[in-house]
């Protein structure tokens, strides 16, 4: 996989549009295809705002997935994990000349793209904050360099795949440990995903306020056991100190989450706090989860009152 036929964004939200136009800026053309729409392809001007008061402005061509009866090349993967089994079955009718990216928070998200005959099936965690501005304009920040590791295919295609979407102000690299990465900042998303949304509050909360971060301090030391009782050694000082670097960083920006339920949209609570606890259950631990199960329902009812008052409003 030296070159890439094709390279296209599957899902245009904040991350979507956002690596879309860096990569055109770096000169790698990449095309959106977007999952709920049945309107015809269009150019789209997209305004990208970067934390050192960067604006990058591209075209960015954006077609509904329905619209593309063959596909060949390389698909990121940025929309909501929850369209993961309608995303398999669609993209598995080109399964051969498809390399898949998956760039989704969470745990266990990748299962229903495995062993459906993809080229190469690989998992991104994704280091980087985005927030819909308005329509067409973006923030994104990155945190820290975001690594890719290969789940099913071929050895050398994920190193590849890191070089072609690498861009000076998002940057990838090549990561045989994946799953621990996974795991690491799938406890991370456990934090963030559930506390801000609760306290309506920014991902800066954590850096400012010693007794959100003891909260968080306690989901963690909550987490780590079923991470370890799966097969993945994590450090839980690690873990938090990541928890201070990415709420320092985004102080101001809103998490995925909270965004989800502010535009009255469906959350992926269920990748996060919720499998953590299935896994636990799976595993027949004994390891108390509450305060992880507690946040995470509470966070799945907040945001279905949001959808519920939305369609009373209808």
């Amino acid at each position: 996989m030296k070159e890439m036929s094709a390279l296209f964004i599957v899902g245009g939200g904040a991350i979507g549009f956002s690596l879309a136009a860096h990569l055109n800026a770096s000169g790698k053309l990449a095309e959106v295809l977007r999952i709920h729409t049945s309107a015809e392809g269009v150019t789209q001007k997209i305004t990208v705002k970067s934390s050192d008061g960067c604006v990058l402005e591209q075209s960015i061509i954006s077609k509904p997935l329905s619209s593309m009866r063959s596909i060949k090349g390389l698909l990121l993967i940025t929309a909501k994990a929850n369209a993961n089994e309608y995303l398999a079955d669609v993209l598995s009718k080109n399964a051969s000349a498809i390399d898949i990216v998956l760039m989704q928070n969470g745990i266990g998200i990748e299962r229903p793209f495995l062993n459906k005959g993809f080229r190469s099936v690989s998992r991104c965690v994704v280091y980087i904050t985005a927030e819909k501005i308005q329509e067409g304009t973006y923030t994104a920040r990155m945190v820290k360099p975001s690594p890719i590791g290969l789940l099913e295919g071929i050895d050398e295609k994920t190193t590849n795949i890191a070089d072609v979407i690498n861009t000076k102000a998002l940057c990838f690299y090549n990561a045989s440990d994946i799953q621990y990465q996974v795991w690491k900042k799938g406890i991370i998303n456990a934090v963030f995903n559930s506390i801000c949304p609760l306290l309506d509050t920014d991902n800066g909360i954590f850096d400012r306020d010693e007794a959100i971060m003891a909260l968080a301090a306690n989901v963690v030391k909550e987490c780590v056991p079923v991470a370890n009782q799966a097969g993945i050694e994590i450090n839980q000082e690690e873990i938090i100190e990541g928890i201070h670097a990415i709420s320092k960083i985004s102080a101001g920006q809103l998490i995925s989450t909270l965004q989800d339920i502010k535009a009255h949209r469906e959350t992926e609570m269920n990748y996060f706090n919720m499998e953590i606890c299935r896994l636990a259950e799976e595993l027949k631990m004994k390891t108390d989860l509450s305060l992880t199960r507690v946040l995470g329902v509470l966070t799945i009812k907040k945001a279905a009152i949001a959808i519920n008052d939305l369609s009373v409003e209808k």
